[in-house]
């Protein structure tokens, strides 16, 4: 009985032993789970400026491999600096199919400076990758100042045009003044300040010197804006 049990569990080890060893062939020669392919973007425009009220078209497209990805969903996400917190605000998906160029597209119109990019969160079958990062600067938009067409020295005249963003939002508008000399060229004479209220800028302006001149709005760079200047306005002319 005794030798009958011994070789029971010897048959039953051995049997445990070679089930084991079958698994691990199994296992090994089994092939191993594909990796997701990479993915690259590319991205037009590479950068924009554009007068407030406009929009921009930007195009992301997606790469593995040198063929186009199409047919996925895509984020597009903004952020007000370059290395900001990337908010999503759009999902965005284009043509699949053998002849796919991987061309995401949308519309944006930014109210202020802005930065985009377009984001893909992987699956089992294209890995993740974000693009570079799209600036669309804004610029505000600057209506040509007006102005009388003649006044006394000294006596108190307006300067006003429009702009957008205006009151509480947009930057400060200043007015540049420009002076004809003796020959005939219009040269930098002082710079005002304006006020705005609404969609309006105005200042008021007192010129000591006889002469003609002409004026001009301009806004600063900003975080929030683009750089602006208008045309110059029409011609004041100074009198005694």
């Amino acid at each position: 009985m005794g030798r009958e049990r011994h070789g029971r569990r010897l048959l039953v080890r051995s049997g445990l032993t070679i089930a084991i060893l079958v698994g691990l062939m199994v296992v090994l020669a089994a092939p191993a789970l594909a990796a997701p392919a990479p993915t690259t973007w590319t991205v037009s425009p590479t950068s924009k400026i554009i007068t407030y009220g406009q929009g921009v078209i930007l195009n992301g497209t997606l790469m593995s491999n040198g063929a186009g990805v199409g047919g996925l969903w895509v984020d597009l996400a903004q952020a007000t600096t370059t290395n900001g917190s990337y908010e999503v605000m759009f999902k965005v998906t284009a043509p699949s199919g053998p002849y796919a160029t991987g061309t995401y597209s949308i519309p944006v119109m930014p109210m202020q400076t802005m930065y985009y990019r377009f984001q893909w969160a992987g699956d089992a079958t294209y890995a993740a990758s974000n693009s570079d990062v799209i600036p669309v600067q804004v610029k505000p938009s600057l209506g040509k100042p007006t102005c009388p067409s003649s006044v006394k020295k000294n006596k108190s005249f307006t300067v006003s045009g429009s702009v957008q963003p205006g009151q509480g939002v947009g930057p400060a508008v200043k007015i540049k003044a420009y002076r004809k000399d003796s020959s005939g060229d219009y040269v930098s004479y002082k710079t005002y300040t304006s006020t705005i209220s609404g969609t309006t800028y105005k200042a008021s302006i007192k010129i000591s010197k006889t002469g003609k001149y002409k004026f001009k709005a301009t806004t600063a760079a900003s975080a929030q804006f683009a750089a602006n200047e208008t045309g110059l306005s029409s011609v004041l002319s100074v009198k005694s």
